[in-house]
């Protein structure tokens, strides 16, 4: 049967996520829509503010990305057994969610995944203001680095120049993820619904680079990004144990792990962390006579590209 695809909608306070949401919903007014909506408190107004969807779920009293789990599986199950009653699941967090945990339950728990397949997270972000909740908020940063689609929102209210050095802060921050910019909420929801999470990974190989040595160009957030790259194949094993490693070791300091690994398997690797949980799936199979490479990218604050490599580089296979 075929899996229910469902977007994450994330993003700070004010970036225009219920105003967003409204236009997806009226220019995908051909899907019955499936709305779960959180707000932090007992009280949540922004279900009000949404427009007519086929259903709206109100969490309240509590964040998804704190309580979630329970909340959130329960309103889940409720839905696989509904699901001929509607094409599309929409989840939009509260403004100060880290969404890790909310992907979670998507890419690790193997009854969710078998009914609903997480297409993409997508990030609002406020042009205006996003410098000042990047330099005051961690939550603004997780946000970001989660993203498969960046929406950098209030075009109108910021000059070009401005506008295109958001972007490329954003493509610095999230180099994997797309990135498109518009005005009070307005962005290509045909894009936005083609664009998967999975098919991201492949885009991986093709990041300029100059990833390579961004960790030595800082921005102002002391965000680091950088890519390690490896022609050996790696030991799946150690791979996952020096990971782990690292996930304890810097735990407030990694804030994404992406990766495509060369094993001995006929078949790509896709590697990612999801907050302090590592998921590896399988993705499309190694041509014949290519090249075999690895390209794991880390997105962290403060983090150092030569330990980092030194603890990797002992899983790699080592061949008799």
């Amino acid at each position: 049967m075929k899996r229910i695809p469902v977007h994450i909608l994330t993003g700070f306070l004010g970036a225009g996520k219920t105003t967003f949401l409204n236009h997806f919903i009226k220019k995908n007014d051909s899907e019955r829509l499936f709305i779960i909506e959180n707000e932090v408190g007992k009280e949540n107004i922004d279900g009000g503010l949404i427009m007519e969807a086929k259903e709206i779920v109100e969490l309240t009293a509590g964040c998804l990305c704190c309580s979630l789990n329970n909340k959130l599986l329960d309103v889940l199950e409720e839905a696989s057994m509904r699901r001929d009653e509607y094409d599309r699941i929409v989840i939009e967090t509260t403004g100060i969610a880290d969404p890790s945990s909310i992907v979670k339950a998507f890419v690790t728990n193997p009854m969710v995944e078998q009914v609903f397949d997480l297409i993409n997270v997508i990030c609002l972000v406020d042009a205006e203001y996003i410098d000042r909740w990047l330099a005051e908020t961690d939550e603004a940063l997780r946000q970001i680095v989660m993203a498969d689609l960046i929406l950098v929102n209030k075009e109108d209210l910021v000059e070009p120049t401005q506008m295109e050095k958001v972007i490329h802060q954003m493509k610095r921050i999230a180099p994997y993820a797309e990135v498109y910019k518009g005005t009070k909420g307005q962005f290509p929801i045909s894009s936005i619904l083609s664009v998967h999470q999975a098919q991201l990974d492949t885009k991986m190989l093709q990041i300029e680079s100059s990833l390579k040595e961004s960790s030595k160009d800082k921005h102002a957030h002391k965000i680091n990004t950088f890519a390690l790259e490896f022609e050996q194949e790696f030991d799946f094993q150690k791979l996952g144990y020096e990971l782990k490693r690292l996930l304890f070791l810097y735990a407030h300091q990694i804030y994404r792990i992406k990766g495509i690994i060369s094993i001995d398997h006929p078949e790509e690797v896709i590697l990612q962390s999801v907050g302090r949980n590592l998921v590896f799936t399988s993705g499309k199979a190694w041509e014949t006579g290519q090249k075999r490479r690895s390209k794991i990218v880390f997105i962290g604050k403060d983090i150092q590209k030569e330990a980092i490599a030194k603890i990797i580089n002992r899983a790699l296979l080592i061949k008799a």
